[in-house]
């Protein structure tokens, strides 16, 4: 990071269409690049936080692309905290990470790269509507 900046701070508020995916995906790896993770975290991360996107246009929208996503990205020296809120269905607890891993149904793993690559997850409806949590640190060798 150069020097002086300290935080870096990206806020995006898209509809629930995955047209708007690459987008995210540019976003989110740009960002990570500029953090200090080498390419494989990059990709990593990206493909963690396209999926947590990609469930709730699919799972809390049910495709329909007129809810809104407000996805909040804060990364400094030690690393990337991101928050996502949405209005739509909320997660089912029961169901989040269900597919068993290994499994030949196609699909549905998601959620499992989602928490192997970051370091801490969470969901939780609020007042606000349903709120995903992830943090990832950056470890400097």
């Amino acid at each position: 990071m150069p020097l002086g900046i300290t935080v870096l701070l990206v806020q995006l508020m898209l509809a629930s269409d995955a047209r708007y995916l690459p987008v995210v995906r540019g976003t989110i790896s740009a960002l990570t690049a500029a953090i200090g993770w080498d390419d494989s975290d990059c990709r990593a991360i990206t493909l963690a936080l396209d999926e947590a996107v990609a469930n709730v246009i699919r799972h809390a929208y049910h495709n329909r692309p007129d809810g809104v996503i407000e996805l909040r990205c804060r990364g400094n020296t030690d690393g990337l905290e991101v928050t996502m809120l949405d209005h739509g269905d909320a997660p089912d607890s029961v169901r989040i990470c269900a597919r068993e891993v290994g499994s030949d149904q196609v699909g549905g793993l998601g959620t499992h790269i989602i928490r192997e690559v970051m370091d801490s997850v969470s969901y939780q409806r609020t007042e606000s509507g349903n709120l995903f949590m992830a943090t990832k640190r950056l470890r400097r060798t």
